[in-house]
């Protein structure tokens, strides 16, 4: 993916039973949807555990 873009402006192109593909807007990367919720989900920092 392209690190420069956020994908925050992204539209559904196809779905089916096994996922939901999305087009971002910005920089026309095509990818799963479940591929952007990963990279929005904050990662857990054991760090201070």
């Amino acid at each position: 993916m392209n690190p420069t873009c956020a994908h925050v402006r992204v539209q559904v192109i196809a779905h089916d039973e096994n996922g939901e593909f999305v087009e971002c807007l910005d920089c026309k990367e095509i990818f799963e949807s479940s591929e952007l919720l990963e990279e929005s989900e904050p990662k857990e920092d054991l760090s201070d555990a």
